[in-house]
């Protein structure tokens, strides 16, 4: 990668400062009281994949785990909010937004493997 995009990835200390302060503002918005009025249909589970393709990218670039650790990481961690949230009061917390937080893990998680599948499938043509 060029410009500052690839410097960045390149140096896995931003990578990971930037993951910390994702699982912070995660964490904040997770357990705290929210009345954001949207008017679109199922904007919650939205933010759910958004933001756990989100949290794969930035713990796929900083560390160098195997994927499946990766993803068992970040299933457990949205597993862990629903516990949590199913707990307090003014939060609830289900199943679905665990299936949300799963596609947007396997959503990030299938594309990484696209370059190494096409990359596999040109060497074999040649």
């Amino acid at each position: 990668m060029k410009g500052i995009i690839g410097w960045l990835l390149n140096d896995r200390r931003y990578v990971k400062l930037a993951l910390s302060g994702a699982f912070f503002v995660c964490c904040y918005l997770f357990f705290s009281q929210q009345n954001i009025a949207v008017d679109i249909n199922n904007a919650d589970k939205w933010a759910h994949i958004i933001v756990f393709f989100g949290l794969s990218f930035l713990l796929f670039f900083s560390t160098k785990l195997a994927r499946y650790w990766q993803v068992l990481i970040l299933l457990a961690y949205g597993a862990g909010v629903e516990v949590v949230q199913h707990f307090i009061s003014y939060r609830s917390g289900g199943f679905d937004d665990v299936l949300a937080d799963a596609t947007g893990i396997f959503l990030f998680y299938g594309l990484s493997l696209a370059p190494l599948l096409f990359n596999r499938r040109r060497s074999s043509d040649k």
